[in-house]
């Protein structure tokens, strides 16, 4: 993204795949996510998940990764940061597990001037995780504040 006066509905970005590993799991779960199901192999085997899985928010946390990668490539992106107010309806659809590769996008839903924040316009956006075969693991509704262009007046 960049400045809200060129974002345009419907645009859609892939921005990149992840392999979840068994180590990098248990890593991440260990630092942020401590549950048995995540860092255990032995508890996680006899969980309701039948083995180790990511944590949902391991799997939000590349979504964010690859987007501020992606983010960062585009025009103006030092000029034009975005914030973020928040997000809506996430939703984990499907356990991760190891050796799952994950495919990330970000499809931009809608745009709206803000009378309360002139120097700013909002942008709602749709993000998913889907596997290779198309089916979604993770998906949410994101909001930013994108900059608008000052015109002087």
């Amino acid at each position: 993204m960049s400045w809200w006066d060129d974002i345009v509905a419907g645009t859609r970005a892939e921005l990149g795949s992840y392999t979840f590993t068994e180590d990098e799991i248990i890593r991440f779960a260990r630092e942020y996510d401590p549950q048995p199901f995540h860092i255990d192999p032995e508890v996680a085997a006899r969980s309701v998940f039948g083995g180790i899985i990511a944590s949902g928010w391991h799997t939000v946390a590349i979504w964010m990764k690859l987007a501020v990668a992606h983010n960062a490539k585009q025009p103006n992106a030092e000029a034009a940061p975005m914030i973020s107010p928040g997000f809506e309806n996430l939703k984990w659809l499907k356990p991760v597990r190891p050796g799952m590769t994950l495919h990330y996008s970000t499809e931009v839903t809608g745009k709206r001037a803000l009378a309360s924040r002139p120097a700013r316009g909002l942008v709602l956006t749709n993000n998913e995780a889907r596997e290779a075969d198309g089916t979604l693991v993770m998906s949410f509704t994101g909001k930013v504040f994108a900059p608008r262009r000052q015109t002087g007046g």
